[in-house]
């Protein structure tokens, strides 16, 4: 399954790309990393400079939703969900159409990378370009190892 769309970039471009340097922030040899980054150069690099590739068993990921929207955050609260006039942005979701799927696309195919023979990705996105995302997951996964989605009723 392939689907085209513009600026759609070579897988090969994508597995060579630029890594980050990461900085530890725990104590010398923990096991656990806090990383502030953008995740593409940090998924990159944890293949590359952690020799995770192939090793990781389970991924969730919660990525925007291309809803040209933006989402605010209060001192009141702890979510987006609900917001006023008066909060904070908390972050903006202004990606759309075929630069939002080959934004998600380059770190599924980087994720597919650092991912086990038997690993397991949970990706979470909305009914308005979930099929979209479908499509792209079986590209770059395969539509052979489509389990099942995941609904929940809010």
């Amino acid at each position: 399954m392939l689907l085209y769309y513009p600026n759609k970039k070579p897988e090969s471009e994508i597995l060579n790309a630029a890594r980050a340097k990461l900085k530890s922030v725990s104590g010398k040899g923990a096991k656990n990393k806090l990383i502030h980054s953008d995740n593409l150069t940090v998924l990159k690099s944890l293949i590359d400079d952690y020799n995770l590739a192939g090793k990781v068993d389970l991924i969730y990921i919660d990525p925007p939703f291309a809803t040209n929207g933006h989402f605010k955050i209060g001192a009141e609260r702890a979510n987006t969900i609900s917001s006023s006039d008066n909060d904070q942005i908390a972050y903006s979701d202004i990606l759309l159409g075929a630069d939002f799927l080959e934004f998600l696309r380059e770190r599924l195919i980087l994720l597919r990378e650092l991912m086990s023979d038997r690993g397991s990705i949970y990706l979470h996105i909305d009914y308005k370009i979930g099929h979209y995302v479908k499509l792209i997951m079986d590209e770059v996964f395969g539509i052979k190892n489509f389990r099942n989605d995941i609904t929940r009723i809010t």
